[in-house]
């Protein structure tokens, strides 16, 4: 048997699934674009067929964008959210358009409603009522039987912003907000999940769920999809949840202008979570002064860490074993100064600072409030000062 070189297709084609935002515009992908179309072709037109209709569907280009006709377009071809659609290059910027379902099998149309212009244009309000009334029934799909409006329901509702961490790197993995174990796109069952970045190009993921914290996360992969969308420690990535709870459930990432406002929330928060270190003064009275905050850990794990360098500069060392805690009231605890961090060189407050806290009010997680450092004797001593509206020291 000969076996011959492979062959590009004579008619170049992209898929791109829909995501949000994909309603009023579609991106041709960098690489097709570059390859098949920048340079080649100086129309901002491009024409898109389809075996449902008769027509050549008029739609302006906006450089690597489908924009002006897009919208009608998809509307009348009843498109929706997490469909994916194939464009065939035939030349001269000719697209044959076909789309496809959640389920990966081709749509096909029951009735062709999608009429050229200029017919029966006397009818146009009677033909629009009966298009209206029939679109829902429009679609169906190969080799499905027929599904009620239940099993066919997808979910495309939930989004939410990840944040790219040297930790989620390192370890290959990325959590999910627990609002997703809600979502009717994912299932225990499924393994796995498909990363859908704006250009259309996917990346296939690990899908597990985490018992102990009732999440999921993913992983194998997450370093890869990150390093090759150019997402580096810091970023921040909207993504939007597809699935339908049976196949393979999809994160594509969000158009920016379709989640402005989700991504505007998450800067803001990512700023008033910028960690601020506490500083030692020039000043040894304002050195005996330092903020602390309640956070999750500090709940979770029954400790709160004092700052390395306010530690050392006030002289509490590894023979200190004891603390005490006065709160407002003047009432006095004496807890153990606990040691935690690398080599344990790391001093916290021992069992006794949630009475302390609560004694003072302080009983919300990030609640800043500031102590005074004092001895009693050769015992450091914390005194409760006041709640403060500055930001907390991080340690």
């Amino acid at each position: 048997m000969v076996n011959h070189p492979l062959q590009s297709p004579a008619n170049p084609h992209f898929f791109q699934p829909l995501l949000p935002g994909s309603e009023t515009h579609l991106s041709i992908p960098v690489t097709f674009f570059s390859k098949h179309i920048e340079g080649k072709n100086e129309q901002k037109t491009a024409r898109l067929i389809s075996d449902a209709s008769d027509r050549i569907w008029q739609v302006k280009m906006d450089g690597r964008r489908l924009t002006q006709g897009w919208k009608e377009f998809a509307t009348a071809h009843n498109l929706q959210i997490g469909d994916i659609i194939i464009f065939k290059h035939q030349g001269d910027m000719l697209f044959s358009v076909t789309p496809f379902g959640p389920s990966c099998c081709e749509i096909q149309y029951v009735q062709c409603l999608i009429k050229k212009e200029d017919d029966n244009v006397h009818d146009d309000e009677d033909d629009m009522e009966n298009q209206q009334n029939t679109r829902k029934g429009l679609r169906k799909e190969n080799n499905l039987k027929p599904k009620t409006e239940t099993e066919l329901s997808l979910s495309y509702d939930y989004c939410f912003v990840a944040n790219v961490t040297a930790s989620n790197l390192k370890f290959d993995t990325m959590n999910l907000p627990k609002k997703a174990s809600s979502s009717k796109a994912l299932n225990k069952r499924c393994h796995k999940i498909i990363l859908v970045n704006k250009e259309g190009n996917s990346w296939t993921l690990n899908l597990r769920f985490r018992e102990s914290e009732g999440s999921y996360y993913i992983r194998g992969g997450w370093k890869r999809f990150c390093s090759e969308n150019r997402q580096k420690e810091g970023d921040l990535i909207t993504f939007n949840l597809v699935g339908d709870g049976r196949s393979t459930p999809m994160l594509c990432i969000c158009p920016e202008e379709a989640c402005s406002e989700l991504m505007g929330i998450a800067r803001g928060k990512k700023k008033t979570k910028k960690r601020r270190m506490w500083v030692a003064s020039s000043s040894s009275r304002q050195n005996s002064f330092v903020t602390l905050s309640l956070t999750a850990y500090n709940i979770k794990y029954s400790k709160i860490n004092l700052p390395v360098e306010f530690t050392k500069i006030n002289g509490i060392t590894r023979k200190h074993e004891k603390i005490i805690l006065m709160d407002k009231h003047g009432v006095k605890r004496l807890t153990r100064l606990v040691h935690d961090g690398p080599n344990y060189g790391r001093r916290g407050l021992g069992k006794g600072w949630k009475l302390f806290c609560e004694a003072n009010g302080v009983l919300r997680i990030g609640e800043p409030f500031k102590l005074k450092l004092t001895w009693e004797n050769n015992t450091p001593l914390l005194r409760f000062c006041s709640k403060v509206k500055e930001g907390p020291i991080y340690v």
